[in-house]
């Protein structure tokens, strides 16, 4: 098999892809030449995404997500093991049992050793780190920021050690569920997909309300080229759509601001304020069944492709042996 997975910019949740597979699977599974393909971790059930997997004569699905863009042709090559959820499975017209949970969840049986006094760290959505310096604005709140775009082994090493995660990245939340620290969901740039959130969180019975921030870019870090004229329209466009003027579009358009001043000490009272809301984490017993779940299906397709798979055991430092 050739596993495929998003790799255009760094993200924690799709780079776990790069280590899981070949700890639970066979590593003499994978090739890159092979002509069966992988999908395992990520929102990947979309159009564009799977226009890379037309030379493949079958295409593996396990705990993988849809959710953006429009679906791919499901056709016979498709060998669907399990999906993130019920809205993926409707949306590809698998049956629902085949919704089972990310297949992150498969670091579950790991020994996260997550303590009780770290600090409160807060995790915004890769595309998000573009806009604004959050160490800064982290800073300013008293909190942590820990970036999605760390590799994934310095990542989990760092959330491992926090007592309460605020989350922007869906796989933030997922992976201090896995940890079983407790986490708040936010939303700060366009590019937050709710609908995601809740295809994942519904398998284990959590509803979990997004909190949204004002949000903004900071010139000093986007569109840094660009002159005084530029960010004065974007303001004013930002501020009509708000006011149910201008056009439809205009409502994606974040106002300019600037990160030590009014703007961004906004937003560190907001994060300030996060830690005072509902916290969530799934329950012990539907996330043993969920992780165990995972397993069994894991198992037979081990047992389909003539391969073995193992349970992950010990520390999380494990995976990355």
């Amino acid at each position: 098999m050739k596993c495929y997975y998003y790799d255009a910019t760094p993200n924690v949740g799709d780079e776990l892809n790069r280590h899981l597979w070949l700890k639970v699977l066979s590593p003499d599974l994978f090739s890159d030449d092979s002509r069966v393909g992988f999908l395992g971790v990520g929102t990947l059930l979309g159009e564009d995404f799977c226009k890379r997997l037309s030379d493949c004569e079958r295409i593996v699905v396990f705990g993988t997500g849809a959710g953006y863009g429009r679906l791919p042709v499901i056709d016979s090559r498709w060998d669907i093991r399990c999906v993130r959820g019920k809205q993926t499975a409707h949306a590809i017209g698998a049956d629902e049992r085949l919704a089972i949970a990310d297949a992150a969840y498969l670091l579950g049986t790991l020994d996260w050793c997550s303590p009780s006094s770290g600090p409160i760290v807060v995790i915004p959505h890769h595309a998000s780190l573009a806009y604004i310096d959050w160490d800064t604005v982290c800073q300013q709140a008293g909190l942590t920021f820990l970036s999605p775009a760390l590799p994934v082994e310095e990542f989990l090493g760092k959330l491992a050690g926090a007592r309460l995660v605020l989350t922007e990245a869906m796989h933030g939340a997922i992976f201090s569920d896995i940890a079983r620290i407790p986490w708040v969901p936010f939303r700060f740039g366009p590019h937050f997909l709710e609908s995601k959130w809740h295809d994942w969180s519904q398998m284990f019975d959590l509803s979990p309300t997004m909190l949204k921030a004002d949000a903004f870019y900071d010139p000093a870090s986007c569109y840094v080229e660009e002159g005084s004229a530029f960010h004065a329209k974007r303001r004013v466009k930002s501020f009509l759509a708000r006011a149910g003027m201008g056009k439809k579009r205009w409502l994606k358009q974040m106002p300019p601001g600037d990160v030590r001043g009014e703007a961004g000490k906004r937003l560190a009272r907001f994060l300030q304020q996060l830690t005072k809301e509902r916290a969530y984490l799934s329950g012990e017993q539907i996330f043993k069944e969920r992780v165990a779940k995972l397993y069994e299906e894991l198992a037979a397709l081990s047992k389909q492709y003539g391969v073995a798979s193992r349970e992950l055991s010990g520390p999380l430092i494990r995976i990355f042996d």
